[in-house]
Formats: C-alpha cells, sequence, structure tokens
C-alpha cells in the first residue's frame, strides 16, 4: 500500500493523495505537487519526504507553520498512520498501514564513533507529535492515582538521597513502557582541550540509574547527546523511534533506544539543573506526546521536591556551621584570661569584641614570679576562623616563650621565630605589644611588634602620649625569620596609667566615616575629672559605642588599660 494523505478539510475534501518520494505542499503550483489555494498558505510551505522506507514531514520556515496533532512542527517529525497535518485551514490525515523497515545499515555509525568529541548538532530526531496505535497507554484514573502517590512521595522526605529514588520508582510505575530511568545533575566544571579556562561547561552527574532489570543497571548508560539538547532548550524532548532515519549517537545505538522522553528539572528561576530521562528499547512500546507532558508535569513537581531538599540541606549545613562558630566562639573566649589580675596598688581592666562570631585580637595576662606580670594585646591579620586558629597558637606559643625567656625582648624574638614557620606559609603576619610590669619598681617594659602604639596617661596633667617611641618598633611577627626586637621603659606614678589597644579601637568609624582615633580615648577619659583604669576602660568603651552607632562594627576591637590607683 503507498502512503497517502486523506483530505479532511480543505479545497479538495474527501481526497486522497498519493505521495511521492519528495512532496512540497504549497500554493504555488510550479513548484509544489500538492496545492493548497489559499492566501495564509505559504508558496512553499512544507515538505514530506521519504527517507529510508519512513515518511518525515518538515516546515519550510512559513508564516503560519505546520501542525501534526496539534503541535507545531519545530524540526523534521517521522509521520505515522493516522496522524493529522494541519496547514492553516487545510487537514489531512497521513495514511501508511504497512510497518516500518529496519533502520538501513548506510545510517548506522561506525562503533569508533564518538558524540562527546563530535562536535556536532544534536544526532536524535526530536518527534513532538504522533498518533501511533502501538502504545501502552494507563487509564485516566491510574495515571491520576499515580500522580497523587508521587506527590504524596515527594512530601514526606527533604533528605535529596531518598528522595531521588523514590521519584524513580514512581515512574516506573506511571510509565510502563519505560526500560530504562536516569536522573541526571548538570554541575559547572572548567572547560576542556581547546575550550577556553574561563568557559565553564556542564558536567553531567547520573545522581540515580534504574532498569527493569537490577543486573543491567552496572553498565547503564544515557546518551549525553539526548541530555545536553534538553539542558541547552530547557524544553522537554521526546523522541517517539531515536533509531528513526538520521545519523545515531553511539549510545543510541548500543542500547537499542527505540523511544525517549526527556524532561528538565529547573529551578525557581528557571535555570535548568538537569534532566530526568526515560527510553525504551522495544519498537512496541513508544511514548505518546500525552506521556510527554505527563513526565513534564511529573519533573515540575520534581524540581519543586528537589529545590526544597536542597533548601532544607543548605538549612541545616547553615544551622550547623552557626553551632560551630558558636562553639569556636565559646573556645576562643576560653583562650582569652577568665578574670582580671589582682595586684595590690594596682587596677585592671579589659574588653575584648570580635567583628564576627570568632576574631583575630588576643589579649592575656601572664604571671612571670611573685612581682612580674606580663600584658599583651595582639592582632592577626584578618577576621574570621583562619586568623582565629592563628590566634590560638599565637596564645599557647607567648605563654611559652614569656615562661622560659626571663629577658621580654628575648621571648619576644623568640616568639617570632616560632610564628614565621607558619605565618610565612598563609601570607599572614601578627601585630603584638608586650608589657611587663615589675610591681617592685613600678616600672614597666614595653616590646612592640608593629603593633599601635601603646598611651600612657598621667594624672598630674590629664596629658595621653606615646608610651614609647617609634624607633624601637620593631616588624610585625611573622615576616621576617632572623628578627631583633628592642625593649623600652616607662616609670608608672601615682594614678598613671597604661593603654594598649588594638588597631580596631582607632579605626572604629561614624555613620559620617570619621574614625575614632586617639582623640576619642583622650576625650573619653578626661571628662569627669581623674578616674580609675576599670572606669577609663568602660568609658572609652561607652564612647566607642556611641561614636560607631549605626555603622556595622568591620574589626575585632581590643583594650586593656591597667595603672597606679
Amino acid at each position: 500500500m503507498m502512503a497517502s494523505l486523506h483530505v479532511l478539510k480543505g479545497p479538495n475534501q474527501g481526497e486522497k493523495v498519493t505521495l511521492d518520494e519528495t512532496n512540497i505542499i504549497g500554493r504555488d503550483p510550479p513548484k509544489c505537487n500538492i496545492v493548497i489555494p489559499m492566501n495564509a498558505v505559504s508558496r512553499e510551505h512544507a515538505r514530506i519526504e521519504r527517507v529510508g522506507g519512513r515518511y518525515y514531514i518538515e516546515d519550510l520556515k512559513s508564516r503560519n507553520h505546520t501542525y501534526v496533532n496539534n503541535e507545531a512542527v519545530e524540526t523534521r517529525v517521522l509521520l505515522r498512520h493516522n496522524d493529522k497535518i494541519r496547514i492553516c485551514d487545510f487537514l489531512a490525515t497521513f495514511q501508511d498501514d504497512s510497518p516500518l523497515p529496519p533502520l538501513p545499515r548506510e545510517l548506522i555509525p561506525s562503533a569508533d564513533e564518538d558524540e562527546e568529541e563530535s562536535g556536532g548538532s544534536t544526532t536524535v530526531e526530536a518527534t513532538l507529535s504522533h498518533g501511533t496505535n502501538l502504545q501502552l497507554e494507563m487509564q485516566p484514573a491510574e495515571k491520576l492515582k499515580a500522580i497523587l502517590e508521587i506527590s504524596r512521595n515527594l512530601s514526606k522526605t527533604l533528605e535529596l538521597d531518598r528522595l531521588l529514588p523514590q521519584i524513580v520508582d514512581s515512574l516506573f510505575l506511571l510509565f510502563k513502557q519505560a526500560d530504562r530511568c536516569f536522573i541526571i545533575l548538570a554541575e559547572e566544571g572548567v572547560g576542556r582541550g581547546s575550550e577556553k579556562i574561563s568557559k565553564l561547561v556542564q558536567k553531567l552527574i547520573p545522581k540515580v540509574i534504574k532498569t527493569r532489570r537490577p543486573q543491567d543497571e552496572s553498565t547503564a548508560r544515557f546518551s549525553k547527546t539526548i541530555v545536553r539538547r534538553c539542558l541547552d532548550t530547557g524544553d522537554a524532548f521526546l523522541s517517539d523511534d531515536a533509531s528513526g532515519g538520521v545519523p545515531l549517537s553511539q549510545s543510541v545505538v548500543d542500547f537499542r533506544i527505540r523511544s525517549v522522553l526527556c524532561a528538565p528539572l529547573s529551578s525557581g528561576d528557571g535555570k535548568t539543573f538537569g534532566v530526568i530521562q526515560l527510553d525504551t528499547q522495544d519498537r512496541n512500546k513508544r511514548f505518546t506526546q500525552d506521556d510527554l507532558k505527563l513526565l513534564q508535569g511529573v519533573a515540575n513537581q520534581a524540581s519543586i521536591a528537589m529545590e526544597n531538599a536542597k533548601l532544607h540541606e543548605g538549612t541545616v549545613v547553615r544551622e550547623r556551621f552557626r553551632r560551630d562558630l558558636e562553639l569556636a566562639h565559646q573556645v576562643q573566649l576560653s583562650f582569652l584570661p577568665s578574670r582580671l589580675p589582682e595586684v595590690e596598688g594596682y587596677e585592671f581592666f579589659a574588653h575584648y569584641e570580635p567583628a564576627l562570631e570568632v576574631g583575630g585580637d588576643y589579649y592575656d595576662f601572664v604571671r612571670l614570679g611573685p612581682q612580674r606580670l606580663a600584658m599583651l594585646v595582639g592582632d592577626v591579620a584578618g577576621k574570621g576562623v583562619p586568623a582565629a586558629l592563628l590566634m590560638a597558637k599565637l596564645s599557647s606559643d607567648a605563654r611559652f616563650c614569656l615562661l622560659t625567656e626571663k629577658d621580654p625582648a628575648q621571648a619576644i624574638i623568640k616568639l617570632n621565630s616560632l610564628m614565621y614557620q607558619h605565618t610565612s606559609q598563609m601570607d599572614r603576619f601578627v601585630t603584638l605589644v608586650a608589657a611587663v610590669l615589675d610591681q617592685e619598681t613600678h616600672t614597666v617594659t614595653l616590646i612592640n611588634a608593629g603593633h599601635p602604639l601603646p598611651r600612657l596617661h598621667r594624672a598630674s596633667d590629664k596629658t595621653l602620649s606615646e608610651a614609647m617611641s617609634t624607633d624601637v618598633v620593631g616588624e610585625p611577627l611573622g615576616i621576617l625569620e632572623h628578627k631583633e626586637y628592642l625593649a623600652s621603659q616607662i616609670q608608672l606614678g601615682q594614678g598613671d596609667s597604661l593603654l594598649m589597644f588594638s588597631d580596631g579601637v582607632l579605626d572604629s568609624f561614624n555613620v559620617r566615616d570619621r574614625a575614632f582615633r586617639v582623640s576619642g580615648i583622650l576625650t573619653a577619659m578626661n571628662e569627669g575629672g581623674m578616674i580609675r583604669p576599670q572606669a577609663a576602660g568602660a568609658r572609652i568603651v561607652k564612647a566607642l559605642k556611641q561614636h560607631s552607632a549605626g555603622r556595622s562594627q568591620h574589626d575585632d576591637i581590643t583594650l586593656v588599660c591597667f595603672g597606679r590607683t
């Protein structure tokens, strides 16, 4: 029996038109052998062509398009018996009930062809519409029941590893003709070979592979050509005969794929992050256009469920990270002194406030003997967890060096050598100021490694001056491996106080971008007459907070104040 068109509506209604090898449909008689005399029809509107014993229809870029079974023909479409072809007001059915011939040998690629290296266009013909009697359709009630079951299953879990297998199990119940199912996610990766390094390509990660026969799962492979086509377009893809009439990718041939459904998984912003692919290897079990719509609906539900699972997973990770930061904050506080020193005739104050949950600022009080007490304030370059880890090392190493070296300057030299082994590898450094108080003589020995100069407040004239010369300030710790550090001394009189602080105090800005600076410290200390160190420290912190109100804290803040009462 020859293939033909049975005109249902149009100028030649009721006529049967026998099809040749090539058939041009349009309103221009000289060029078309099937003429539709309507102005809305293009001169050359569509072409029906016989290839390898099969008939295909394609639209010739017409104004009003060509439709098969009410679906616009976007690419070449394989025609099947009883397919309805509509061109404007013309309607006909395709008649050809002869069995489809096997794929010609010359259309099967050689075994050494590789779809990933071909670099060509998609090699599987997209068939978005067809009307075949070789279908295993489920009844509508069964489909509705299956969809409701899928919805219930997807709502029961927020764990992605449990969710994906449930989706696949539901799809096998819904699509009886499916032999294999893949859920494939796309991840960004760096370009390979001749691709530019800056260009990102999508790496396809099969998250779930399931076959009707479990023994086939270990060798199952999906067609990257089909998957990438779905990812690129973001549209559901159907081929009701993936082995039909065109050159194929090797994976389609290897697995004898006859019919394929591929639907995108998309996020709320429309970005496609994966696909669901179903295929069958039996030529008598083809997917239909309704199957495609059904899979797209399931994929939409699955996308929402997967997005919710990802959001939940992200929330769990953030909550775990928050708890870890809280624990790290508590651990870091444990490195700092739990109480202030008790020294007759002296008073002490300390304030520590990291910009983040953990920070790189450090202070400590180290008892060196009955009459000697060391006070330290340090600042690790950077903020957050990396700075906090280095601060923990600084805390232990500083104590070790001060307790094993009687000379404070030699202790800092030793500390620098220990820190250099680690900071040099991370391109980091540490600023530090150390003050060693001799309670008997009321002298303070100062060593400065690149830290803001401590300030000396004299009670006699209420002046606030630099406690040491810049000539004796050395490099920050960890920059030079062999570095000498010099010491200087000051004498504390009655009511005198020494202030040591991190640069977060001086560089705290207000809403007008004005820094607190040393002038802010002096103003706070001189308000209300002579004050003791604890009151002075509290007043400085209060003034600092008032100054920076309305601005977020951008650096760690540490202040240590001590003096004679």
